[in-house]
């Protein structure tokens, strides 16, 4: 992991203000790279924004069912949900209630991701608000949420968590407070579930089949196997042409190691198979809160209290950020947070955040990071991926997979030797592993 994660190196205890505008690469070299949050002005990032309101969310904004969270004590994130209309509950606003907070909201999935971006409500925000972020660069969308409430309490706060994505916290109305830690203090900030790994871009993970870009590796290998199928497809309808113009052996040596892999692929999934059933999850500490939620919460600092000291408390060892109106946290995963919101004048907070899947992180020699601006991830599978997502909101993104390329990729792509695994003394992964291909087929 970085060592910068934890600004310890620097003994500084706040985040930069960006005051000007920053070009996309720039901020990916100097903050998404180095995972290391900053404060933006939404003039640079939300161009054209709207005064969004509760007026304008009355008139623009459907009167769409919405699940909101009850208060409990003086803190979020474990309350009952109550399923309410949205103007109800705008309404209940405007007359101070501050019984409940609207948060996130449930968006199908499959067994390994979201099937969208977008919720009820924020499937109409992105229609005033910008779909994508220019100084996120290439980097892909993990969905999009709204954050609205109403509170003057300095005592309520949500639970200290981290999370598996990039966020871009854009604040509407109010003021927040933040309390964050960065992944260097994973391990001692007793999370509800036992870690089992920090990536070196700071995703923290619960368990073993997770990629550092938040993919869960079955479903890459699945769509990598798919994208095989469709790429050997291709080069055998050119062959069926006789095309003498075409180079029919070129073809057949990718298609021989097209093969290659997908007897690979399959290799993996297997192995996949065997890791997962060997590996034994313990049960979370807690059974009401989710494994990224912290067992302890944070603790007011005297002046006098040096975060940069081995003895200081791990709960006064946070820095402490606050947002105003217009002001814009990005926060990459990973990084704890506790949040205190703060009303505005019209009674109410507001806030809509893009969460973004985190870069791979590649250090070369020097053990310095490589700048992979133009591919920020390890492969195409999260943009592959999402290009149905795009389409259900209006963005048109093509996969375009022509022989050149594929014969370019083939000729150039070597094949790794599959690692046989050890047979133990009793001879169980032999035999798991031949019943797993059995089911496999």
């Amino acid at each position: 992991m970085l060592k910068k994660f934890c600004f310890h190196d620097e003994k500084t205890c706040e985040i930069d203000r960006i005051h000007e505008n920053i070009t996309a690469e720039k901020f990916y070299v100097d903050y998404i790279l180095k995972r290391k949050p900053c404060i933006l002005k939404s003039e640079y990032v939300i161009k054209n924004k709207l005064n969004i309101d509760l007026n304008f969310m009355k008139e623009k904004i459907e009167n769409v069912n919405v699940h909101l969270e009850k208060r409990i004590s003086n803190s979020f994130g474990t309350g009952e949900k109550k399923k309410m209309k949205f103007h109800k509950f705008l309404s209940l606003l405007e007359k101070g209630n501050k019984k409940y907070y609207l948060n996130t909201q449930y968006v199908k999935e499959n067994a390994y991701h979201p099937k969208d971006f977008c919720n009820s409500i924020t499937r109409q925000m992105i229609n005033y608000l910008p779909k994508e972020l220019e100084i996120m660069g290439n980097l892909e969308i993990y969905q999009y949420n709204i954050w609205l409430g109403n509170n003057k309490s300095t005592k309520l706060k949500t639970y200290l968590h981290h999370d598996y994505h990039d966020n871009i916290y854009v604040l509407l109305k109010g003021k927040k407070t933040f309390r964050i830690y960065s992944p260097n203090f994973a391990y001692r900030l007793k999370t509800n579930g036992k870690i089992f790994k920090v990536h070196k871009n700071g995703l923290i993970t619960y368990w073993p089949f997770i990629r550092s870009d938040g993919s869960h590796i079955l479903d890459v290998y699945k769509k990598q196997m798919n994208n095989i199928y469709n790429e050997i497809n291709i080069m055998n309808e050119v062959l069926n042409k006789k095309d003498p113009l075409v180079d029919n052996q070129t073809i057949k040596d990718s298609i021989n190691k097209a093969e290659e892999k997908l007897n690979l692929l399959e290799e993996n999934i297997l192995n996949y198979k065997l890791k997962k059933h060997d590996f034994h999850r313990q049960p979370n500490a807690r059974q009401d809160i989710p494994n990224h939620f912290c067992l302890i919460h944070t603790r007011k600092r005297k002046e006098d209290d040096n975060i940069f000291d081995k003895n200081t408390n791990i709960r006064k060892k946070y820095i402490e950020v606050n947002l105003n109106e217009g002001d814009i946290l990005y926060l990459p995963c990973g990084w704890f947070h506790e949040v205190k919101s703060f009303s505005s004048e019209e009674q109410y907070h507001l806030a809509f955040n893009y969460w973004y899947y985190p870069p791979y992180i590649k250090t070369n020699k020097s053990a310095n990071v490589e700048n992979k601006f133009d591919n920020p991830y390890v492969d195409k599978y999260l943009s592959e991926r999402n290009i149905k997502l795009y389409k259900k909101i209006g963005i048109y993104k093509q996969k375009n997979s022509n022989l050149t390329e594929i014969l370019s990729y083939y000729k150039n792509m070597k094949i790794k030797k599959i690692k046989k695994n050890k047979k133990r003394k009793n001879g169980l992964d032999l035999k798991k592993k031949k019943k797993l291909r059995i089911n496999n087929t």
